[in-house]
């Protein structure tokens, strides 16, 4: 990608020819060529789209406190997760867009950690009847095993 770049800079070849020539998409390589402050290499490594809201390693620990949590059998709903990411970055002192006043984060960012840590499962918990309660007792779960 580096030579198709350089090839384009240094008009050996116009980006159709070169877009045809390395298999490229033709409008990739023009995005690319436009930013010639940088070098090629470094035009590479810049990251396309919207910054993340909390730090991968923030964003990776709040993964592995809901999988602990599900472990420990406890479920987190969606309004839990959201809570414990507005929690996180405010003890944290990491500035955000979160909500303030209502201290949560959005759903679309729920949305996209879900995404990005699909082992992740958010689920509505499920009420428990008064019998199944009161048959929990320890002579009928040992009676089970």
């Amino acid at each position: 990608m580096e030579a198709t770049i350089e090839a384009i800079r240094k008009k050996e070849m116009g980006s159709y020819k070169a877009s045809r020539v390395f298999n490229v998409p033709q409008t990739t390589l023009e995005r690319y060529v436009k930013d010639r402050k940088k070098s090629s290499s470094e035009t590479l490594k810049t990251k396309l789209g919207r910054k993340q809201v909390l730090p991968c390693a923030a964003e990776s620990d709040l993964a592995e406190h809901c999988l602990l949590m599900e472990r420990k059998f406890f479920c987190l709903t969606m309004a839990d997760v959201i809570r414990l990411a507005y929690q996180l970055a405010v003890r944290n002192g990491i500035k955000t867009q979160f909500c303030k006043r209502n201290e949560k984060a959005g759903r679309k960012w729920l949305k996209n950690i879900i995404r990005h840590h699909p082992q992740i499962s958010v689920r509505t918990p499920e009420g428990l009847s008064l019998s199944r309660a009161r048959g929990f007792t320890p002579e009928s779960v040992a009676q089970f095993f």
